[in-house]
């Protein structure tokens, strides 16, 4: 596990910038701003693709309405990860080892071995009813590590 400075701003990468990655940013933001906490949390794509229908995930809306989060502030068009991006971020978390870090070496290769995978597989793999109270559950954990520091 990765070890964070009080100063938190990470970055949450996946593939598309369109569901997992964007519901961990969300979720860690609204959480950070309720409990009034000094962290933040961006989110990048590896891949965006042109498939993606509006700017965020019909799971990832769903789910946030079920915690009662308002999605409007958060909404956007998905983002590309820039190589900037891997040093202005004080930790990068990518969303699944086996689907990013093999984009990782490819597109990033001096970056690949310096940021945290996670297993959170995409919806076409595992359901997102799986998913996302699994990561929701993570993205809580992480907060209340950042607490603790």
């Amino acid at each position: 596990m990765t070890h964070y400075n009080m100063n938190q701003h990470i970055l949450f990468l996946c593939t598309g910038n369109y569901y997992r990655s964007r519901f961990a940013e969300i979720l860690f933001n609204h959480i950070s701003r309720i409990d009034n906490l000094p962290y933040r949390a961006d989110s990048r794509g590896l891949r965006i693709s042109p498939r993606n229908k509006g700017p965020l995930s019909i799971h990832t809306i769903e789910y946030m309405k079920s915690l009662n989060i308002d999605i409007v502030p958060f909404l956007r068009d998905p983002s590309p990860v820039d190589v900037s991006d891997f040093t202005s971020y004080s930790g990068i978390i990518a969303m699944d080892r086996k689907e990013h870090e093999p984009m990782m070496k490819e597109l990033f290769p001096d970056y690949y071995s310096k940021i945290e995978y996670w297993d959170f597989e995409d919806d076409y793999i595992t359901a997102p009813e799986i998913v996302l109270p699994r990561l929701e559950k993570k993205i809580r954990l992480l907060v209340e590590q950042f607490k603790l520091k």
